[in-house]
């Protein structure tokens, strides 16, 4: 524990201060660059001001907590399912979202209750899926069972939701595909400020958990002998990330990669002790959206891309890239 201490503060100091200097980035670059020694300079009612208040720092918070919160879910599920390719969207939870979105459209509630209708049908979706996934768990217990019946939910969701879109009208068809894009641009400060109070709440319930998650990372059967009660610990592990997944997709969309790319690149870096992989993650997923945000920002101008897409881009690179270099080492080595 003590011979642990260097190295905690090292990753956690180091990735904090990397985060403050991406939001420093986000907050400074745009289509009006606004830099840093200019803020205190800006009049409380200028254009610039507003612009940093009201739209770059409620985009840059949103970005940092649906970021942390994706990674953060995708490492726990990592550890749970004893598997590098399990993360958030694996088990169905955003097919669930995306199948609540298109009723959205489909029956209207989209075009009466804006937003908040179309945000509170991906949530239910969600919600409905991580559910299932509890009340199977009850009759058929493991991690194996739970991610094949994950698996096939999220097939028969994607199939439901094809079916809707075949029905929809060419409009809502047109915005039922954008929002499954993944998008950060209707971000807004009370929002920011409700994200923020769902990711510090989730990011506690996840380190308090982190221990027992190292216990179930040496099997299930060894984590009941040391005292682990999986059978209460698989359900709340799977509903926080449930929940934390929900709040996410209905706020910003399908987002894809961070969970899983995210923590499979700091367990590489700094191990499996998921006392410092949980926090970590957290923050790594942060850095890595609020970078893609701020990418999907300044690449085309006028008007900017969905982040979903950058995020799929080099989350998806990435990925391929991770997957490659240990078989050219082995393939060298032969």
């Amino acid at each position: 524990m003590q011979n642990a201490a260097p190295k905690y503060i090292f990753w956690l100091g180091g990735s904090v201060l990397l985060l403050l200097l991406c939001l420093l980035l986000s907050l400074s670059i745009g289509e009006m660059p606004i830099w840093p020694w200019q803020w205190w300079e800006t009049d409380p009612g200028s254009m610039e001001r507003t612009i940093l208040s009201q739209l770059r720092l409620p985009r840059s918070l949103t970005a940092l907590c649906i970021g942390g919160m994706l990674s953060m879910s995708g490492s726990i599920l990592q550890g749970l399912f004893k598997n590098p390719l399990v993360e958030p969207y694996t088990l169905g939870i955003s097919g669930g979202a995306s199948l609540g979105v298109a009723l959205a459209f489909l029956i209207g509630i989209a075009q009466q209750w804006g937003s908040l209708g179309v945000g509170g049908f991906a949530f239910a979706g969600a919600i409905a899926i991580s559910l299932i996934l509890l009340a199977y768990h009850r009759h058929r217990p493991g991690t194996n069972n739970l991610l094949l019946a994950g698996i096939m939910l999220s097939i028969l969701c994607s199939a439901a939701t094809t079916l809707l879109l075949s029905l929809s009208t060419p409009e809502n068809m047109t915005q039922i595909i954008y929002w499954t894009m993944g998008s950060l641009s209707h971000s807004t400060p009370a929002q920011a400020l409700s994200l923020c109070g769902f990711a510090i709440a989730g990011l506690c319930a996840g380190v308090l958990l982190s221990q027992r998650l190292n216990l179930m990372n040496l099997g299930e059967q060894t984590a009941r002998h040391l005292g682990v009660n999986t059978a209460v610990l698989v359900p709340c592990l799977l509903l926080l990330t449930s929940l934390l997944t929900a709040v996410c997709v209905a706020t910003a969309g399908i987002i894809g990669f961070v969970g899983l790319v995210v923590p499979h690149i700091l367990r590489r870096l700094a191990g499996s002790d998921y006392r410092l992989l949980v926090p970590l993650s957290f923050i790594g997923g942060g850095i890595f959206l609020v970078l893609c945000d701020l990418l999907a920002r300044s690449l085309v101008h006028p008007g900017q891309l969905p982040v979903g897409v950058v995020c799929g881009i080099l989350g998806g690179g990435l990925f391929v890239y991770l997957l490659v270099k240990p078989q050219k080492k082995q393939n060298a080595s032969a």
